[in-house]
């Protein structure tokens, strides 16, 4: 029943597959840097707008790669470099001198510490490939800051002649801070308008959480979890956690969370079912129905959702949240968790 509820669900989906795509948009004026691969030890990060990022992907994507270019002047020389690559989303107004602040969220480390090959190259080629260990997961609508640490290098950790491309004529694209000779400096200098140009590959799947639940008994709000992001012909877990016991709780599933056949979303329940403070998040395409069992506080609920065997809805976004009946609630009906939206990803990606 459960594998049909799911490929009724993902009737309409569309595939879609790993993308690499160059911000800033190679249509910027072009220059040559030595910043921060070729300029010996120092720590770097960069910032790419949003607006970028959304012109090439059109949903949250994880990012597994990305590649630097080689410029229009020295290029020949191959070498190693010793780095740190983190990556993490950003503020809308670009970077600060302050390294650490220009993170809105923790960031990922998608490259420790290690070697990277740099290879000799022509004009616009990819020179310098850094593939993640660890991938970062873009929200789809935050730009990004692009951390990267510079140890040393295979020519002695000093500073040689070798050129990247990049822009200096790019406001509102992309902005830099840098500080040179140390390469865990927590601040340095910036320079708004310029940057490399980076080549960056994505692929489908993530789980991000949206929106807000209302509380159930004792004012505590249920939270939804899912078991990791859904692929093909895998069991998908949702659970929900922390609510009232022994309570019927309803895990809607739909393909949109901003229409349904209710009206736009978020909808307000309390006109639609007395809910007063609660909003559905989630399209009701298809529901399921499951007991919560635990204490006062901790009640949870899990159902098994079976992907089905189809490679073709590798891409498609899946918006879920729980709705618990909760007579113990401030509106005397039910509780709700936040929603979780899901890509579904190629299956072992």
């Amino acid at each position: 029943m459960r594998t049909l509820l799911c490929a009724t669900l993902l009737a309409a989906a569309a595939a879609a597959q790993s993308q690499t795509f160059t911000v800033p948009p190679l249509t910027l004026p072009q220059n040559n840097t030595n910043l921060p691969i070729s300029a010996g030890i120092g720590r770097y990060q960069q910032w790419y707008a949003a607006g970028d990022l959304q012109a090439s992907l059109t949903q949250p994507m994880r990012f597994e790669r990305l590649a630097l270019l080689a410029g229009s002047g020295q290029t020949t020389i191959a070498t190693t470099i010793d780095a740190e690559v983190a990556i993490g989303h950003g503020f809308a107004g670009g970077l600060t001198g302050q390294f650490e602040s220009n993170f809105s969220q923790p960031k990922t480390i998608v490259f420790p510490r290690g070697n990277l090959a740099l290879n000799a190259g022509t004009a616009g080629q990819v020179v310098l490939t850094v593939n993640f260990a660890t991938l970062f997961t873009w929200d789809g609508q935050s730009p990004i800051v692009v951390d990267i640490r510079v140890f040393g290098n295979g020519r002695g950790n000093v500073a040689f002649n070798y050129d990247f491309l990049c822009t200096l004529a790019g406001p509102l694209h992309v902005s830099r801070a840098y500080a040179a000779n140390n390469a865990n400096a927590t601040s340095g200098s910036t320079l708004l308008s310029s940057g490399m140009f980076t080549r960056f590959t994505a692929r489908p799947g993530v789980t991000i959480p949206y929106g807000n639940g209302c509380p159930g008994s004792n004012f505590i709000t249920p939270v939804a979890s899912v078991s990791g992001i859904p692929q093909p012909a895998s069991g998908w877990t949702h659970q929900v956690g922390s609510a009232a016991p022994q309570q019927l709780a309803l895990l809607v599933l739909g393909l949109s969370n901003t229409t349904s056949g209710l009206g736009p979303l978020p909808l307000d329940l309390g006109p639609l079912i007395g809910a007063s403070g609660c909003f559905l998040l989630a399209d009701p395409f298809a529901n399921t129905f499951a007991n919560t069992v635990g204490g006062p506080g901790a009640g949870i609920a899990s159902i098994v959702i079976q992907m089905p065997a189809f490679n073709g809805f590798v891409g498609t976004s899946i918006f879920s949240q729980w709705l618990v009946a909760d007579p113990g609630a401030s509106n005397g009906v039910l509780s709700a968790t936040g929603g979780i939206w899901s890509i579904v990803k190629a299956i072992g990606t």
